[in-house]
C-alpha cells in the first residue's frame, strides 16, 4: 500500500482502471476458497485463496476511497501545508443555487480549497465538493427547492491567519466581527454574491 501511495502521488500514476479487476480476482479467489472452507480440505489452498481475495479486496477499497476526487493534490497546496495554513471545516451540508455551476465551482476549489468528487453523489442534483472524502458536502446547483440557502458556513481555528491566506488569493473579503455569543467571524462572497462566513472554531 505505501508504494502504491508513492507511485501514485510522485509519478502521477491512477490506479483506477485497475478496481474493475481487483473486484474480479476478489470473486473469482473467494469461491474456492468458501468451497474449501465448508469442505475442510486442502488448508494451504485455503489460505491462499483467502490470502488472495482479502488482498483483492483491501486494494480495491483501498483505490476506491484514495480516487475519490478528481485531483490527488489538495487545490493551492502551498497554503495547505500544515505549519502554513490553517484548514477548513465545515459541520453541515448545504445546497447553494447558482446559475453557472461550472464557474462557480471553479473559484471554490480555487479560492476556499474545496475538491470535485470523481463521481457524482447519487442523491445530490448539481455538482458537489468536498474538503475530505468523508466530510460535508457543498452542492452547486442550478435548481431552487428545500433545503437551498445562499450561506456558508465554514469554521477554521486561525482566523486572522485565514483572513490573510483568502486575501492573498484575491477575495474580497470582509473585517473581522464578533457577535452578541462573543464568535468572531469574517464574511466572503462568491461571484454570484452568496455568503459565505469564516467562522473562529471554538
Amino acid at each position: 500500500m505505501p508504494a502504491l501511495w508513492l507511485a501514485s502521488d510522485l509519478f502521477d500514476v491512477s490506479f483506477k482502471p485497475l478496481r474493475v479487476w481487483l473486484w474480479a480476482g476478489y470473486a473469482i479467489s473467494l469461491l474456492p476458497y468458501l468451497y474449501f472452507y465448508a469442505t475442510g480440505d486442502r488448508r494451504l489452498l485455503q489460505f491462499t485463496f483467502q490470502a488472495t481475495s482479502n488482498t483483492c479486496l483491501l486494494m480495491a477499497l483501498w483505490i476506491q476511497h484514495r480516487y475519490r476526487f478528481e485531483k490527488l493534490g489538495v487545490p493551492g497546496a502551498k497554503w495547505y501545508l500544515p505549519w502554513n495554513s490553517p484548514r477548513f471545516s465545515m459541520p453541515l451540508s448545504t445546497r447553494i443555487v447558482i446559475k453557472d455551476v461550472d464557474g462557480a465551482a471553479r473559484w471554490y476549489v480555487e479560492k476556499l480549497g474545496l475538491r470535485k468528487l470523481s463521481e457524482p453523489e447519487k442523491e445530490s442534483d448539481g455538482l458537489a465538493l468536498r474538503f475530505k472524502a468523508d466530510g460535508n458536502s457543498v452542492v452547486l446547483t442550478t435548481r431552487s427547492g428545500l433545503g437551498s440557502r445562499n450561506t456558508v458556513i465554514l469554521f477554521t481555528k486561525k482566523l486572522g491567519k485565514m483572513r490573510d491566506v483568502m486575501a492573498a488569493r484575491g477575495v474580497n473579503v470582509g473585517a473581522i466581527e464578533q457577535d452578541r455569543q462573543a464568535t468572531r467571524y469574517f464574511q466572503v462572497h462568491d461571484p454570484e454574491g452568496n455568503t459565505i462566513v469564516i467562522v473562529q472554531e471554538p
